[in-house]
């Protein structure tokens, strides 16, 4: 009897150390999840914004950092959007009563419609005539020059004075050592004149006696010159200079 009892006795020792197995099992794969979803929150704490640490540096220029320059002027004939009419080359069509501003750098004309900017390039333009000065500018294209950009009408018969602006940027002048200078770029506007006429266009000298030569030795032209003291940086000298030349019917060449 007893022989017939003992695979039952073993039967249930062998159950009993699955069931130990399992359990022991179990136990492993719950530590394991633990650790695992621990490392998870850990990774989480690593990239959060609030653990980075380091040293405090209460002096910025300790970090050599680049200073960022800043610049002065514009390069636009003017800020201000003012109404304009604008005549095209193509068809000699005209556009009336736009919003427009010129930029020098480019040579372009900006236009403000429905809420955007367009830009025309000089090329595409014969003429701009603002509505509430009356300021008239022609271009390149009606000139017949080489020179692209926008020229205003200063004088209009049959020598007509031109002045024309170009711009250029000054670079910074600040001295780290001695502590001085500007230290932001600056946009600085440059004027010249022009006289066009049957002949061409001719940009004018900037000395009395380079502007001489320019006049093709015409003695009345010269004794003008002389008796008022004409100064060619000054524009209202060059206006009566170019005046003089119209009432005489003498040509600048």
């Amino acid at each position: 009897m007893k022989f017939i009892n003992l695979p039952k006795l073993d039967e249930s020792r062998s159950n009993f150390r699955n069931l130990k197995a399992i359990m022991g099992i179990g136990l492993l794969m719950l530590l394991l999840c633990q650790t695992s979803f621990g490392q998870k929150n850990t990774a989480f704490k690593t990239n959060s914004m609030s653990v980075f640490d380091g040293n405090i540096v209460k002096d910025p220029s300790l970090l050599k950092l680049r200073r960022k320059t800043s610049q002065i002027g514009s390069y636009y004939l003017n800020e201000d959007w003012k109404r304009a009419d604008i005549y095209m080359v193509v068809d000699s069509s005209i556009v009336r009563g736009l919003e427009t501003r010129i930029d020098l750098r480019t040579s372009e004309l900006e236009i403000k419609y429905k809420g955007e900017i367009k830009v025309l390039p000089s090329f595409r333009v014969r003429s701009v005539v603002f509505t509430k000065d009356k300021s008239l500018f022609v271009t390149e294209t009606l000139l017949k020059s080489n020179n692209k950009g926008f020229y205003e009408v200063l004088v209009d018969d049959e020598n007509t004075l031109l002045r024309k602006y170009d711009t250029k940027l000054m670079s910074p002048s600040y001295n780290v050592q001695l502590d001085a200078g500007s230290k932001s770029s600056k946009v600085v506007k440059e004027q010249s004149y022009f006289v066009f006429n049957d002949l061409g266009i001719v940009k004018l000298a900037k000395t009395k006696n380079k502007l001489k030569k320019q006049l093709n030795k015409q003695k009345e032209v010269f004794n003008f010159i002389d008796e008022n003291k004409i100064n060619p940086k000054k524009e209202t000298n060059l206006i009566s200079l170019v005046n003089f030349l119209n009432k005489n019917h003498l040509m600048m060449n």
